[in-house]
C-alpha cells in the first residue's frame, strides 16, 4: 500500500507485553475528509476515508486510542505499508549557543528595627 498523497498522517503506537505493536494515524485531506489507517507496525493493511463531516469524532477515537495505551508518535509518511516517523530536522551548521547573562549582585536590604513599630505594646517577640 503505497500512498500517492503527501499529507502527513498522526501516528499512534501500541505496543504489546509481548514485544509486538500496532498503529493506528489519521490525516485530514487538503478537501477536508479524514483517512485513518490502522494494522501492525510496519504492515499497515487497513485504510478508510471518511467525510469532513466525521472529523470530531476521529479525534475523539484518537483520544480513546490513547486512553487504551497508544502513545503519539508524531507527524509520519505511509510508505509500502509503513508509517514512517518525519526525521527530525537538524541544521547542517547549528548556530552556537548564546553564552549566558553575567550574574546580577541582588540588591542588599537595610535592616529594619521592627521592635520600634509598636512602642507601647510588649515586644517579648522581637
Amino acid at each position: 500500500m503505497s500512498d500517492p498523497d503527501p499529507t502527513p498522517w498522526q501516528l499512534f503506537r501500541y505496543r504489546h507485553a509481548h514485544g509486538g505493536s500496532k498503529d493506528w494515524a489519521y490525516r485530514r485531506r487538503a478537501d477536508g475528509d479524514l483517512d485513518v489507517c490502522w494494522g501492525r507496525t510496519d504492515q499497515v493493511s487497513q485504510l478508510r476515508r471518511y467525510p469532513a463531516t466525521e472529523g470530531l469524532s476521529i479525534l475523539r477515537r484518537a483520544a480513546e486510542k490513547q486512553s487504551k495505551g497508544y502513545v503519539l508518535l508524531g507527524r509520519a509518511l505511509l510508505k509500502d505499508q509503513r508509517l514512517e516517523l518525519f526525521p527530525a530536522r537538524v541544521p547542517e551548521h547549528p548556530a552556537p549557543a548564546p553564552p549566558p547573562p553575567p550574574p546580577q549582585a541582588l540588591p542588599t536590604a537595610q535592616a529594619v528595627d521592627l521592635s520600634r513599630i509598636a512602642v507601647d505594646e510588649d515586644d517579648f517577640w522581637f
